[in-house]
């Protein structure tokens, strides 16, 4: 029954946001063209619409409305730069966020259909770090499920079974890889996770179509992610060597939203995933089924968070998605 309620209550909240925020969204201003991978480039006839564009949401969260004004030809080289410094990452792999210890044994557990989540809490109880970290997030407001709190890994598994399980474990591994910080862009490091976690939660509604794989789906949000906070580094350490503030060009949320996704895929393939979890990840290309399922909930959680960020109580959040199911 708790997992009936829970999952009603996940499918609501984000209906009532997404119907909230798309009420409230500005349209997009276009300006100067930021540089993109190739392939990914968008038509010059047309622009993303707000809805599917976290990228700008996110910016627009962080440092205002996203225009071009204000804007100098110093902030299009920085914004040039930092588009150079993303497309050495594939040749140099020294340069990625460094793969946590435990990635193999958990990425295994959590993709066995046979493993138990008691198996799952008995491999994260081997690094003390990543098991407070994960009581920490059941802890939080966006997860806590019962007022009591939970205490141990073995309460955490009890609480929320296994399909909570393998999304707790997946956040609790990913952040401290995903934390850095902004410089000139303020909080929008944070703002990134914030999303991951908030994109992650939708997914439990969206991942449910036949034929797509949950936590490859899960997954390619937590590695956008992650390359998110790449792109993020890339366009700090480019505006402090120029001594610029960070402004909210269309051109910063362009190159955002289109290196994202290639960074957490040149992320993936260093990583040594799993067989069976590198095959869905390459399956998921742009025009998948899965693709589409990852772009939906990273549009519902943008908007999820701008709700809650524009409703000014992020202690209030509804435990959204952690019930056992």
């Amino acid at each position: 029954m708790d997992a009936i309620v829970a999952t009603g209550l996940t499918g609501a909240a984000l209906a009532a946001l997404a119907w909230w925020w798309s009420r409230r969204r500005r349209p997009l201003r276009t300006g100067a063209d930021a540089r993109v991978p190739e392939g990914d480039a968008p038509s010059p006839t047309k622009v993303a619409q707000p809805a599917a564009d976290w990228a700008h949401a996110l910016l627009e969260l962080s440092l205002g409305a996203v225009t071009a004004e204000g804007a100098a030809p110093a902030h299009d080289d920085a914004i040039a730069a930092a588009a150079r410094s993303l497309e050495r990452f594939a040749s140099e792999p020294g340069r990625l966020p460094r793969r946590p210890q435990l990635l193999p044994q958990l990425l295994g557990a959590l993709n066995d259909d046979a493993s138990s989540a008691a198996q799952l809490a008995a491999v994260v109880s081997r690094d003390p770090a990543l098991a407070a970290n994960l009581l920490k997030l059941a802890n939080s407001a966006l997860y806590r499920v019962y007022p009591a709190p939970v205490g141990s890994l073995e309460r955490a598994v009890t609480l929320v079974g296994m399909q909570g399980m393998r999304q707790l474990v997946a956040l609790a591994l990913m952040q401290p890889v995903m934390h850095t910080e902004g410089g000139a862009f303020g909080r929008l490091p944070d703002l990134v996770w914030e999303h991951t976690q908030y994109a992650t939660l939708a997914l439990r509604e969206h991942a449910r179509r036949p034929g797509v794989d949950a936590f490859a789906a899960q997954l390619l949000v937590l590695l956008q992610g992650l390359g998110a906070i790449v792109v993020v580094q890339a366009l700090r350490d480019e505006h402090a060597r120029r001594g610029l503030a960070a402004l909210p060009l269309p051109a910063v949320a362009q190159l955002l939203q289109a290196w994202a996704p290639r960074i957490g895929r040149v992320v993936a393939r260093n990583w040594d995933l799993p067989a069976r979890t590198w095959q869905s990840l390459e399956d998921s290309g742009a025009g998948s089924e899965l693709a589409r399922v990852v772009d939906t909930a990273c549009a519902a959680g943008a908007r999820a968070l701008g709700a809650m960020r524009e409703a000014d109580a992020p202690g209030n959040v509804a435990p959204l998605a952690l019930a056992a199911s």
